[in-house]
């Protein structure tokens, strides 16, 4: 049965961190054994973003102590902080969002893949999502947990960070679609009677036991594979989400708070492939907010020459 934990950082420490230096005292902890950390983590293969979230661990861990006064310096202060590479964006564009839509029709993967394509929430915000965190009245959502395995269970993890509890708005075609899904969950509900695993969650494995986020990877991976789209990734409908936004002109910030990023410049900095496309529609609308006046002071400037 999923569990619910308050953060992932004590197995962060307990896979990275006390394997390359648990056997040294706190008194004794230097930048070197910092150092050693990353060095052994990047070694063991793990990614960028892995590497950096260690890192951020165990600075925070010895802050802590730092503020308790068992430690007169933080050690991994001296350290360089390792950079999260973020991979190359590739967002997928409506036509292909349409034609991975198209193909799930029909099947388990069409309502969370809707959802994700629509809403931009991340598969294990997904997966952990409960109808009573739903409004369909007022067509939105609250992000609340995240459904991640953690070795053989699997768990509800709280959001990262504050702007990752949010709530997020559900578009009128994609409430339809709850709606009917809402109707046949019952359905299936009654139909199970005593069998039913009441988790009251949206997205459930059939059931009413949680969908595993593997398992949701794994069927997204057969079927983009079937329809001639294998590079593309779940997660990419998030970026799909995203760029239509910001090609519509949505502010950055509304986008922002609806991906549940850090901060308005994490989001531009990641979308900033989409700058120029953002430039030329702000020099469209000033052109068709002051061109006939500017143009028109030209002429009469050309006149009296």
């Amino acid at each position: 049965m999923p569990t619910t934990y308050e953060s992932t950082g004590s197995q962060l420490l307990e896979l990275h961190v006390i394997p390359s230096i648990g056997a040294v005292k706190m008194a004794k902890l230097r930048p070197g054994h910092v150092q050693q950390v990353i060095d052994a983590t990047i070694a063991a293969g793990r990614a960028p973003r892995t590497v950096a979230g260690v890192y951020r661990t165990l600075h925070g861990a010895l802050a802590q102590a730092v503020r308790w006064q068992l430690l007169s310096v933080n050690a991994a202060g001296a350290v360089r902080p390792p950079r999260a590479e973020r991979p190359e964006l590739d967002s997928p564009d409506a036509a292909k969002v349409a034609k991975v839509l198209d193909a799930a029709r029909g099947t388990r993967l069409y309502v969370p893949l809707a959802m994700a394509a629509s809403t931009g929430v991340r598969r294990g915000e997904l997966l952990a999502l409960r109808w009573s965190e739903v409004d369909l009245e007022s067509g939105s959502l609250r992000v609340t947990a995240s459904l991640q395995r953690a070795g053989a269970d699997l768990v509800f993890l709280p959001p990262k960070t504050d702007r990752g509890r949010r709530t997020v708005g559900i578009p009128p075609a994609t409430v339809a679609l709850l709606r009917r899904h809402r109707k046949n969950q019952l359905e299936r509900r009654v139909l199970l009677g005593e069998a039913w695993q009441d988790f009251d969650l949206v997205i459930e494995r059939g059931d009413g036991g949680p969908f595993p986020p593997d398992s949701l990877s794994r069927d997204w991976y057969r079927l983009v594979r079937r329809i001639g789209l294998p590079g593309l990734r779940l997660h990419d409908l998030r970026h799909a989400f995203a760029t239509r936004l910001l090609e519509a002109s949505v502010h950055p910030k509304v986008v922002s708070e609806a991906l549940g990023h850090s901060s308005v410049s994490f989001t531009m900095d990641t979308y900033q492939h989409l700058m120029p496309t953002m430039q030329d529609a702000a020099t469209k609308a000033i052109e068709e907010a002051l061109g006939a006046t500017i143009g028109g002071t030209v002429a009469a400037e050309s006149d009296t020459t």
